[in-house]
């Protein structure tokens, strides 16, 4: 297999493989979601719930096999007698198949609306509010002295690079292709030599940020079962805790393998799979978690009034409500939480956020 065709093998596995986590976040989500809209228990497995779902779940597989043929004929016109452009097709698909789930998305939030004013649909409030005042204690979390093992790998990293300083090339490769050659260069530097360094730390920064922002979540207790519903909070809880630790140490190795096949030398040509698949890992890691979630009945643990308001979701995904004193909830799709935009630190956590990609392209450009 050459070049050109290990490029279209990789780029059409990623393609699949994002394709399936977008449409698994719908097929996956929660039962008590319809299209971002809060479904009472009792309709749940209505017939008309299944047919607004399945309908638009097989409206999302339609919408990749269009996208995929799309991409395919445009990487085989734009790359000539070359075999074709598989970064152009890959470009072409993505932009056929996340562009048409804007429309599918909002058809059924459509029907799911339509359906939800025939049925009258409200969220289910609990006559009282039940509060562990222990809660915090109870939490099995990942503490956060065991992210002292990622800060100890980027030590090591940084004194290995010191170390070698006479046998780290000059130009360093900044850049490899998907067939795992080197296609750009910066001059030896800090930058170029430490900067994968400063992404690791600045990952770490995050990660740690994360797993502190789940200890600290509100609580969610279910007043007809508190006991019940405490212990299935706190296994959900634990479940994303080692997940985000799991994750963030995986990240930091990898980032740590790319700086040694950079600087020292390492063939490529046997960390190129390792390369090419760490995107592919990384989203079947997310989708394997939601699985598991799904699977062991942990996504419905939000169960709060607040959580359950369809008019503090807007568009089904953002939360903006001024009556929740809450800074974080539990996210409607996805796992995890997610910002109460109507908070003071709300806007400017969520644009924190933004900003670290930004810093770590600005960190890039100049210290390189």
């Amino acid at each position: 297999m050459n070049a050109t065709q290990t490029e279209w093998l990789v780029l059409g596995v990623l393609d699949a493989l994002i394709s399936l986590t977008i449409i698994g976040t719908v097929f996956l989500a929660s039962k008590h979601l319809l299209f971002g809209l809060y479904v009472p228990e009792a309709d749940r497995g209505s017939a008309e719930v299944r047919r607004i779902r399945g309908r638009h779940v097989g409206a999302m597989v339609v919408l990749w096999i269009l996208g995929l043929a799309a991409g395919v004929a445009i990487g085989l016109w734009s790359g000539g007698e070359e075999g074709g452009s598989p970064e152009a097709a890959f470009g072409t698909a993505l932009i056929v198949q996340i562009g048409g789930l804007i429309p599918i998305w909002r058809s059924g939030r459509v029907q799911a609306l339509r359906l939800k004013q025939a049925r009258n649909w409200s969220a289910e409030k609990p006559s009282k509010v039940v509060i562990d005042l222990l809660f915090r204690q109870r939490q099995r979390l990942v503490g956060n002295g065991w992210f002292l093992i990622h800060v100890a790998i980027v030590i090591v990293c940084v004194i290995s690079a010191i170390l070698h300083w006479d046998v780290i090339p000059d130009p360093v490769p900044t850049h490899f292709g998907i067939t795992g050659e080197a296609d750009e260069y910066s001059p030896k530097g800090f930058g170029a030599v430490f900067m994968l360094n400063i992404v690791q730390l600045v990952l770490i920064v995050v990660f740690l940020l994360v797993n502190m922002s789940i200890r600290q979540a509100r609580q969610q207790l279910d007043p007809a079962k508190p006991e019940a519903s405490r212990e299935k909070q706190l296994r959900f809880r634990k479940a994303n805790s080692v997940f985000i630790y799991a994750l963030s140490l995986f990240v930091v190795v990898m980032l740590g393998l790319g700086q040694s096949v950079t600087l020292y030398g390492w063939p490529t040509g046997h960390f190129s799979p390792a390369i090419l698949g760490l995107p592919a890992l990384l989203i079947l890691a997310v989708f394997g978690f939601v699985w598991y979630v799904a699977r062991q009945g942990l996504d419905d643990v939000g169960s709060s009034p607040h959580v359950q308001e369809d008019e503090a979701w807007r568009g089904g995904f953002f939360y903006y409500n001024k009556a929740d004193p809450a800074l974080m909830v539990e996210k409607r799709y996805g796992v995890g939480w997610t910002i109460n935009f109507a908070h003071p630190l709300g806007v400017l956590i969520f644009v924190a956020m933004l900003l670290v990609p930004i810093a770590i392209v600005v960190l890039a450009a100049v210290f390189s």
